[in-house]
């Protein structure tokens, strides 16, 4: 609510009281009873803004699986511990095949002395002392002969677990000789060199979500680090229930700090553009709208804080957005906003570094 003195506002009443103890007038601040104060001011200049959405989203790794056997077997041989790094096709665990091991040998025996009498009657046939008949059967036994062995030989392969990808492996949670039946888990194996994050959109903002867009998450366990990612996938479904999208983005994680499961706060940067900005500690908000005091030049030399009306629109970061009222390079107060007045002789002191830099500023929320 703004007070009003005889029929002006109060900042028109402070501004001409300002105004008479200037020089010229009676004693005042900036008069020959006193000095000019000393202010801190910032320049008013362009900045990135976005739309803020704040939401909460679970990491998860790049590529994760259970270690689990395809078959009920005993595990024969581990070649992992916990926490070792493995690489693409690297054997981990080696299950019992002594049977499936004699039966590929008899196999590949039969094999062989199939592929030897085909040669034969391969020779004979050549010579005109075989039929094509004959030929053919033979050949058809020393194709099921070959046929026997690669079924051998996936049936060892399916007693041997690899890592599919490289990657990290967790705790282990079995030991040489247990018994194993598919599905019992033997350990994780996790790629976590990038993280994917999930989190889900209200259906009211989806147009301002795509691929591309860059986010800011944050987790507990590193409240003084931001990690900085872009949206990958957004889903082609919105839930009926609970009318959101689920949206994926992907966060570099060289450093493998982020692990999978950990609950993040994520801020989706949609929407950038510049604008004029100033600090919003420059701001006195009035029941009107917004003013800030502008440092002008005086007559006669000197300078003096000029009370401004401005229009802001966005805050965030410490900054606002100023949509009317400034123009680019125009300073303003800073510190010792509340004690100054209209018209007041002011000594500048320094220009306030920016709050938020030529970088993107963050929302909040």
């Amino acid at each position: 609510m703004t007070l009003v003195v005889a029929g002006k506002s109060l900042f028109s009443a402070v501004g001409e009281q300002a105004s008479a103890s200037a020089p010229g007038g009676a004693k005042g601040p900036g008069g020959p009873g006193g000095g000019a104060p000393s202010v801190v001011v910032a320049s008013a200049g362009m900045h990135t803004f976005t739309d803020g959405l704040q939401v909460l989203g679970t990491a998860q790794a790049r590529e994760s699986i259970v270690l689990t056997p395809k078959v009920a077997d005993t595990i024969r041989l581990l070649r992992f511990e916990s926490g070792d790094r493995v690489r693409r096709g690297q054997v981990l665990v080696e299950m019992a095949n002594v049977e499936q091991a004699a039966d590929l040998a008899e196999a590949r025996a039969s094999s062989e002395a199939a592929q030897e009498e085909l040669r034969r009657y391969q020779e004979l046939y050549d010579r005109g002392f075989a039929s094509q008949a004959r030929l053919d059967t033979v050949r058809g036994a020393a194709d099921a002969a070959a046929a026997r062995v690669n079924a051998g030989g996936s049936r060892i392969a399916d007693r041997t677990i690899r890592a599919p990808f490289a990657g990290v492996v967790g705790l282990r949670t079995a030991s040489p000789g247990q018994y194993m039946r598919p599905g019992d888990q033997i350990g994780t194996l996790d790629d976590i060199s990038e993280i994917k994050l999930d989190f889900d959109v209200p259906e009211t903002r989806v147009s301002s979500i795509a691929a591309g867009v860059e986010i800011i998450a944050r987790a507990g366990a590193y409240p003084d680090r931001a990690f900085q990612g872009q949206i990958a996938t957004v889903d082609s479904r919105v839930n009926p229930t609970t009318r959101t999208v689920r949206v994926r983005a992907i966060l570099p994680n060289s450093d493998e700090m982020l692990r999978p499961g950990m609950l993040m706060t994520v801020d989706v940067r949609s929407n950038p553009r510049q604008a004029l900005a100033i600090p919003e500690i420059a701001i006195l908000d009035q029941a009107d709208g917004a003013y800030v005091y502008r440092i002008t030049a005086r007559e006669g030399g000197g300078q003096q804080a000029e009370l401004a009306r401005i229009q802001t629109g966005q805050r965030s970061g410490g900054m606002a957005e100023v949509l009317d009222g400034l123009a680019v390079g125009d300073r303003v107060v800073t510190e010792g906003v509340q004690s100054m007045r209209p018209g007041l002789p002011v000594q500048v002191a320094g220009d306030a570094p920016a709050e938020a830099g030529a970088s993107e500023l963050r929302p909040r929320g």
